[in-house]
């Protein structure tokens, strides 16, 4: 028998390796890239939610300001269709105007991300804020 040299024989299984070893530096570069292109949006979403609630908030101190009995619930739509599933821009305001300091919930929600903000007003006998605070839920 005669031994027979064929020449690149040993450069295939190298070849395979370094193929498997690009191809798995590529599926973890992937997954860390929509990973983290993920847990940007939810970012985005949470500063949205919070500004919603902000904005729910200053509309009802300007309800109460211009009526210091006003009570009630209200939602309002940041963007069209905002308060349907999948809710893009909602937000969910309710006055209590029974006590003083009279207490302003606020929750906005963007996607699955809803934050809320509680603001209690105290009104003198001319309707007029004297002092307030607010904070986040």
């Amino acid at each position: 028998m005669r031994n027979i040299k064929k020449p690149g024989i040993a450069s295939i299984p190298t070849v395979v390796v370094l193929m498997a070893l690009i191809l798995s530096a590529g599926v973890v570069i992937s997954s860390i890239s929509i990973s983290d292109n993920l847990s940007v949006s939810q970012s985005n979403d949470s500063d949205k939610a919070l500004n919603y609630a902000q904005l729910g908030s200053k509309d009802a101190l300007e309800r109460i300001v211009r009526n210091k009995d006003y009570f009630g619930s209200y939602t309002l739509e940041m963007v069209s269709g905002g308060c349907v599933d999948p809710f893009k821009g909602c937000v969910t305001v309710t006055a209590d105007a029974a006590s003083n300091p009279k207490t302003i919930d606020s929750q906005g929600q963007v996607n699955d991300v809803k934050r809320k903000i509680q603001v209690k007003v105290n009104l003198d006998s001319n309707g007029l804020i004297t002092n307030y605070t607010w904070q986040e839920l």
